[in-house]
Parts: C-alpha cells; sequence; structure tokens
C-alpha cells in the first residue's frame, strides 16, 4: 500500500508543471525574436554556422543547410532581417482555403 501512495505522488509532482501550464496561454515567439536566438554574436546577421547550430539539432545538417540557401536570397553566406523574415513587419496571416 505505501509502494502504490509513494508512486501516485511521484506520479502527481512530475505531471505538475503540465497541469499547471495548462491554463496559461502560450507566448508566441515573433521573428524578431528568434532572429536574435539565431544571432549568437549580436553582430545583426545570422550566419550559415549560426543558423546550422540551431537547426540541424532540429531538421539535420542537410536539411538545414537546403533551408539557410532558400532564404539567403543574395548568396552571400549571412541572413539580413529582411532575409530571415525579421523585419519588423506583422506576418501576413494565411487564409484558409474554401472548400468546394
Amino acid at each position: 500500500m505505501h509502494v502504490l501512495r509513494a508512486l501516485a505522488l511521484c506520479l502527481a509532482v512530475a505531471l505538475l508543471p503540465v497541469f499547471a501550464a495548462k491554463g496559461e496561454p502560450k507566448k508566441k515567439s515573433s521573428p524578431a525574436d528568434s532572429f536574435e536566438t539565431f544571432d549568437h554574436d549580436k553582430d545583426g546577421v545570422v550566419t550559415q554556422k549560426e543558423y546550422l547550430d540551431v537547426m540541424q539539432k532540429v531538421l539535420g545538417e542537410a536539411t538545414a543547410k537546403e533551408r539557410f540557401a532558400a532564404l539567403d536570397k543574395n548568396g552571400d553566406g549571412k541572413l539580413t532581417k529582411d532575409e530571415f523574415g525579421a523585419n519588423g513587419e506583422e506576418p501576413k496571416k494565411r487564409r484558409a482555403k474554401k472548400k468546394a
């Protein structure tokens, strides 16, 4: 009986953050916030190395390099805020497609 009570207590403690955070709305990060996260040396551009340091963990190295190349419009090996999409403009909302 003590084992079950201890197990229930451990489970409740482990799940407490999940239930506590459920009522709080998640704060969406802006592209500008994301740009600051990627720009490790704070020089105003995101280099391929800085981009890969973050994104290869999520996408894998090859896909992260492809994504960087697609964003790097002028091919200089650096992403500006405009290329990154963090130029201060509000992102356009996508409209839902109407079903026929």
